[in-house]
């Protein structure tokens, strides 16, 4: 038996974790993997700061700043400001700028 798709939404914003596919207000948003993964640990933990070394470890990079380029990345892609930076802590999904 198949199981249902894993899909995580913030807002307007939909994560794919079986197809590694996001979409906002309906419209694909192409993302490398590893930006998938990244912006599902994002909306996953929407309630929380996330730190740069929780996101590193949980993406299996060897340079925790990859982070920051990840996430650089991701901003443009997505184009609107959906992730906070909290100084000296990480980082935490602001849902309401996806709506």
């Amino acid at each position: 038996m198949l199981e249902r798709p894993r899909t995580l939404t913030a807002g307007a914003l939909e994560v794919d974790l079986d197809g590694y596919r996001a979409s906002l207000d309906g419209r694909t948003v192409h993302l490398s993997r590893s930006q998938v993964e990244l912006l599902a640990i994002l909306v996953d933990n929407a309630h929380r700061v996330v730190s740069r070394a929780e996101l590193s470890e949980a993406l299996g990079l060897a340079r925790p700043r990859s982070v920051d380029v990840l996430l650089s990345g991701l901003r443009q892609k997505i184009g609107r400001p959906f992730v906070r930076n909290v100084r000296n802590r990480g980082w935490i999904v602001e849902p309401a700028a996806l709506a």
